[in-house]
């Protein structure tokens, strides 16, 4: 039997999961991403993640393991690793959301509008491109001792092939690639003291880099003929398996983030106006159709941080029973940023007679109406609307949370089967390579499974449409409230 494994390098957890080619689950495996404190906060170590994953893929059963036929890796965006000449990583890497990079966005001059313009994305200090100079100044060693740059996908892909790569949907999220010509950016890399030579090269997702290496097939009981294909931005992954590669169709990622993708069949022809953040644009997985990405920093990070202050677990979730009283506070989901500089979060509405169940219904009601505002600015900057969706991640557990978002959508969500939609797109990529699948098609509807639809609650629907026009105008005085509060922080 041909046997397909997608490995997802995730911000929370890494994820193994072995399955055949209609899409079942055969094995699986997963451990906590490892993190390492820092002066300045937290570090990935791409070796230990490695090693976790090699362990993981040893701990498969023995026939299993000699039946996999193709592996690609997913992962978090916007995180480099440095390999030195030795093919090992040199120090850490910055993770996504660190905000140690800020003090170079807030330096480094940029023509904002041509940065979009090139790259797809709008300048922001979670971008590869800020975190070199950080790499540049705070590791200096490592940084000269580093021979080629690439992603923690492209690394991890680069152990079991030696071959260096870096997606083109990774890439996309560098500030460093320029999307019309498919090439790394001289100019932005020259300014961070770096050459396009520097650089992995540069592929499309679901391409055959080469076999493992024999090291890899002794040490982990792989086959010396299994394919090593390249994968990428772990959102993009999840959209491949839910179909969301064709226009009018949209992937709804609830993870540490909360990520809306529309999918684009050509690049988009837009220049950002106004203060606010656009959603940035790049190349797919599924080669060679594009994306429109936006969403919420803080999604599913909100709902562990309120639960963890109240000293509650998910649990409680389980038993919410949404109802709109004077007594809910209105959440704006800002706890690592907005689409503007300087966002931060707040409970509005505030009184001494809330309870944990209103504390955490208003943090949910806020992330819905955040949402159903992007949502609703990205369809007309792109001028279509989204007719079919899908929800992947961990937080389509909570049935309170997701008849919220259906209700404020006012969309039948439904939620696939397997809901680790990053994993299974590494898969598919992994199975398009090796010929398992003749095209993107039928790779998602030979496994595609639905679970279940989440559907407006009628009931609901007037009291949420007054709460979010009330939300939508309260949030554009907020953000002159937080550049007032600006004054209070270095920037």
């Amino acid at each position: 039997m041909a046997l397909l494994l997608g490995i997802d390098v995730g911000t929370t957890n890494t994820k193994l999961r072995v399955y055949n080619h209609d899409g079942e689950i055969k094995e699986e495996r997963s451990f906590p991403t490892p993190l390492f404190p820092d002066e300045e906060g937290e570090l990935y170590h791409p070796q230990k993640i490695l090693h976790q994953i090699l362990q993981a893929i040893s701990q498969f059963s023995g026939e299993l393991r000699r039946e996999i036929i193709a592996l690609s890796v997913s992962s978090y965006a916007e995180v480099l690793v440095k390999v030195g000449e030795n093919g090992e990583p040199v120090g850490g890497s910055i993770p996504w959301y660190d905000n140690r990079t800020e003090k170079y966005f807030r330096e480094i001059e940029l023509d904002k509008e041509e940065v979009y313009r090139i790259s797809g994305l709008y300048p922001y200090h979670i971008y590869s491109f800020y975190k070199l100079f950080w790499h540049r100044e705070r590791e200096k060693e490592a940084f000269e001792k580093t021979k080629f740059w690439t992603s923690m996908s492209g690394f991890i892909l680069f152990y079991f092939s030696g071959i260096p790569s870096f997606d083109y949907s990774l890439a996309s999220r560098t500030m460093l690639f320029r999307q019309k010509e498919r090439c790394w950016w001289e100019e932005m890399l020259a300014r961070a003291g770096l050459s396009a030579k520097d650089m992995a090269p540069l592929y499309p997702s679901g391409v055959v880099l080469g076999t493992v290496r024999e090291e890899v097939a002794r040490d982990c009981g792989l086959s010396l003929d299994t394919l090593v294909v390249t994968g990428g931005h772990d959102h993009l992954c999840a959209a491949l398996s839910v179909g969301v590669y064709r226009e009018g169709r949209a992937l709804i990622s609830t993870g540490t983030t909360e990520s809306l993708t529309m999918a684009l069949e050509n690049l988009p022809s837009l220049s950002p106006s106004g203060e606010e953040k656009p959603f940035s644009w790049g190349h797919h997985v599924a080669y060679p159709y594009y994306y429109a990405m936006n969403g919420i920093y803080s999604g599913g990070y909100a709902v562990d941080w309120i639960l963890r202050l109240l000293k509650e677990d998910y649990a409680f979730l389980e038993n919410l029973s949404p109802h709109f009283s004077p007594r809910v506070p209105i959440f704006f989901p800002y706890l690592l940023g907005g689409d503007y500089e300087g966002a931060k979060g707040a409970f509005l509405n505030l009184t001494g007679g809330a309870e944990r169940e209103e504390l955490i219904l208003g943090l949910l009601l806020g992330l819905c109406f955040e949402y159903r505002n992007i949502w609703e600015k990205m369809e007309k900057n792109l001028g279509f609307r989204i007719k079919e969706t899908a929800n992947v991640g961990g937080g389509t557990q909570n049935r309170a949370w997701m008849e919220l978002k259906a209700t404020t959508l006012d969309k039948n969500i439904p939620v696939p089967r397997d809901r680790e939609g990053s994993c299974r797109g590494a898969a598919l990529l992994a199975g398009l390579g090796a010929g398992v699948y003749k095209d993107f098609e039928e790779a998602f509807q030979k496994t595609f499974r639905v679970r279940e639809v989440f559907e407006p609650q009628k009931e609901w629907q007037e009291s949420l449409e007054k709460w979010f026009r009330v939300y939508v105008e309260v949030e554009k005085d907020l953000r002159e409230i937080n550049e007032k509060l600006g004054v209070l922080y270095d920037r």
